[in-house]
């Protein structure tokens, strides 16, 4: 998660250097006017901890990432973490729900391999069981990889 963080700081910093390049008073006034939604005065603006939030030793706000992307028209931010939360692991199932799947879906493949003659209800059926049992296989695995990892 703190790699995530310090990547969405690196992010938001680049936007702020790349659309207010060796500006960053812009910025931090663009940001509270947009909140604001009318022009402050300098006192009215928080230079200094928008400096702080630059330097790291403050966190940005969805606030300022909101304000950043209507300002500038940037939807980087925006994209950047939606691929991080697609590529984030699923929760796993318990391994009692795999396995109860599992014995349903192979109860019903030896109930089609020996009731019915038509070959295709008998390959759809070990075709979900051999899928039920792959799921638990998979499971496994990724336990024993993040236990490797961890």
């Amino acid at each position: 998660m703190a790699d995530q963080r310090a990547y969405l700081h690196t992010l938001v910093r680049g936007t702020v250097a790349k659309h207010f390049p060796g500006k960053q008073n812009c910025a931090a006034r663009e940001i509270a006017e947009f909140w604001a939604g009318r022009e402050l005065e300098d006192h009215e603006v928080d230079y200094g901890g928008f400096s702080r939030k630059m330097k790291g030793s403050r966190e940005f706000s969805l606030n300022d990432v909101v304000a950043l992307m209507s300002i500038t028209g940037s939807r980087r931010i925006i994209t950047v973490l939606q691929q991080m939360q697609d590529q984030m692991q699923t929760p796993l199932e318990p391994r009692e729900a795999l396995a109860a799947a599992a014995a349903k879906e192979a109860g019903e493949a030896v109930a089609a391999a020996i009731g019915t003659l038509d070959h295709s209800i008998v390959a759809k059926e070990a075709g979900d069981a051999e899928q039920a049992f792959r799921r638990i296989r998979e499971q496994a695995e990724a336990a024993l990889g993040q236990k490797g990892q961890g």
